[in-house]
């Protein structure tokens, strides 16, 4: 890469040039460059790239207590709250990221549209489905765990009340869930054609196809 071997050549300016780098590694999805770049760097990181180079390797305790700093430090700047709600619900903490939610949207209600799908995903990862009913209400985005909590919500209302075994679907019904699914099917597959084109295909691509295999799964169980 041109870059590194820029920064090889020339030290001086080495200092501006490792954050970019440390950037391209990280849209590269290549944790050894960012941690590499991270051991290479002479100066106090900041805080911005202390949680760029803990998201990147995967250490999400560390990231989150990063951004609770960073959430002390510029309270009214939303990127650092969804930040730590992504820390929560990547550390299985859906409990925790759900009421720290509703507390901060308490506090802020104009930030809804960014904030609910946490509260979303939260919801059907908890199998709180009333919460999840209200939260749907009031969203306006469809990223991926707001239409999984679409399509679970679907199920569970047009489920008929009853014994496992006396439970079934009318054939109305399960089209359109089955439509739901392929909508979502096909939002999963442009950034997984995209992938399939690099090198490390599968390892870039592997969150849209683990996405598609549970997608497959509730199908099987409609």
């Amino acid at each position: 890469m041109y870059l590194e071997l820029s920064i090889k050549n020339n030290q001086e300016s080495s200092r501006l040039q490792l954050a970019f780098l440390q950037k391209l590694y990280i849209l590269l999805d290549e944790p050894d460059g960012v941690a590499g770049v991270a051991a290479f760097r002479q100066e106090d990181p900041t805080l911005h790239d202390l949680i760029l180079g803990h998201e990147a390797t995967g250490q999400l305790q560390d990231a989150f207590s990063c951004y609770e700093r960073a959430v002390k430090v510029k309270s009214d700047t939303i990127s650092h709250h969804q930040g730590l709600l992504r820390c929560l619900m990547g550390l299985d903490q859906s409990n925790t990221a759900l009421t720290y939610a509703t507390g901060l949207l308490n506090e802020r209600p104009e930030w809804s549209n960014e904030i609910n799908p946490f509260r979303v995903e939260s919801a059907w990862k908890l199998a709180d489905w009333d919460g999840l009913s209200e939260f749907l209400k009031s969203i306006s985005s469809d990223n991926w765990g707001v239409a999984v909590g679409k399509i679970l919500l679907s199920v569970k209302e047009k489920l008929v009340s009853g014994t496992w075994q006396q439970i079934s679907i009318t054939n109305k019904q399960h089209t359109v869930l089955l439509f739901q699914c392929k909508i979502v099917r096909t939002q999963q597959m442009g950034p997984l054609s995209a992938a399939s084109m690099e090198n490390g295909a599968y390892q870039r691509g592997y969150s849209h196809v683990l996405r598609l295999h549970m997608l497959t799964d509730m199908e099987k169980a409609v």
